[in-house]
């Protein structure tokens, strides 16, 4: 359990990153580099996939990540 919320937080931290909003704003091309970029969900679960080789915590790990970034950005929490 604590593998899938640290991976969750690490997503969470890989979109919210001051680099990667750099490269955010000089990357136009509409392609998967873009979307690992700019999608919480989808750069969490390669990162989870890589971390742990399981599609299982990948995936619940993505949905955390995206509900995390969701209430951050909302400000919410």
């Amino acid at each position: 359990m604590l593998e899938i919320i640290a991976i969750a937080c690490i997503g969470v931290l890989w979109i919210n990153s001051e680099p990667t909003i750099r490269l955010r704003g000089l990357y136009k091309r509409d392609d998967w580099f873009n979307r690992l970029i700019n999608c919480c969900l989808c750069s969490t679960f390669w990162i989870g996939l890589i971390i742990t080789q399981s599609i299982y915590v990948a995936a619940i790990s993505s949905v955390l990540g995206e509900l995390l970034c969701k209430k951050l950005t909302s400000g919410g929490l």
